[in-house]
């Protein structure tokens, strides 16, 4: 595979596939063995899913995924298995539903530093099993909550009392249908989630994301518009730059090399580029000395 598929993609996911349909069919497309996902959206959820090919498959543990903005539509008085409308009703609330007023006011309250549950059909793992594997067999499991940040939780009415249109910023590892979950339940009344789309994660925006065709034939052209190269690609990372070739040479080759021991400090992990900007690897930098943890060779 040459280097013309290595880097990133925005893709904007339409509903009905699933994030593993979408990653193979542009596999299929871009003939690229490796290409893969820096986190999933459920079939039903549209917007931002960034895929990685190539050698940038090594680098998706780096690619900024907080924080990540939603928007939708929730419903209130109505509980589901999973929490959205692709699951089994489990309970209808048969009382007058909250005000606007109780409603904005519950989610202004929900914002900051909490914890979590995960929905009982998510991808979180209890025991090594997903816990959708588990909710399937009928097996009930308590899962461990987890820290999360909420930045911005804001709703609004609609023609329709039950429903309320949404908008999220969230930290990574969030699940939306368990905030609407948990709103709903903070409400009294339940509440499911009736649509979701991803907008932004970090600084990618789904207005630059692919727009998938549906002639899949145009699907291979389509994406080498969008793919951000690896050199190019967005890194949760402080960048070193490499001025001397002879340093650049051997860090590529997994060489050690000195740096300014004033810059970076605590022997932190760093993209290590040449003086072209052409991404080497990445090293991790402390007490004047840079040494390579993941190098990019390029290849033919």
């Amino acid at each position: 595979m040459s280097d013309a598929w290595d880097g990133l993609i925005p893709i904007d996911k339409p509903a009905g596939p699933t994030s593993h349909d979408v990653v193979a069919w542009v596999r299929a497309s871009s003939g690229s063995r490796r290409v893969g996902h820096t986190g999933t959206l459920d079939p039903s959820a549209t917007g931002l899913l960034l895929l990685v090919l190539g050698r940038a498959t090594r680098l998706a543990r780096f690619v900024p995924d907080a924080p990540k903005t939603y928007q939708g539509v929730l419903a209130l008085g109505v509980t589901t298995t999973t929490d959205d409308f692709a699951g089994d009703v489990v309970h209808k609330h048969d009382g007058p539903l909250p005000s606007a007023a109780t409603v904005l006011a519950a989610a202004a309250s929900r914002l900051g530093r909490q914890w979590q549950v995960p929905p009982a059909y998510s991808a979180r793992q209890v025991g090594g099993t997903r816990m959708y594997r588990l909710a399937r067999r009928g097996v009930v499991v308590e899962a461990p909550a987890t820290e999360i940040v909420v930045d911005r939780l804001s709703v609004a009415a609609t023609d329709a009392a039950e429903l309320f249109s949404y908008e999220m910023v969230v930290s990574a590892g969030t699940y939306v249908r368990a905030i609407v979950r948990d709103l709903g339940s903070a409400l009294g009344c339940g509440a499911a989630v009736v649509s979701l789309r991803r907008t932004a994660i970090g600084p990618l925006r789904v207005d630059d994301a692919l727009t998938l065709p549906g002639d899949r034939a145009s699907l291979r052209d389509a994406l080498l518009r969008h793919l951000i190269p690896i050199d190019a690609m967005p890194l949760d990372l402080p960048s070193i730059a490499l001025t001397s070739p002879v340093d650049a040479m051997r860090f590529a080759a997994g060489g050690v090399v000195t740096v300014d021991p004033a810059r970076p400090q605590d022997a932190v992990l760093a993209a290590v580029r040449d003086d072209g900007g052409r991404l080497l690897g990445v090293g991790q930098a402390g007490d004047g000395i840079l040494r390579p943890r993941m190098v990019l060779p390029r290849e033919p």
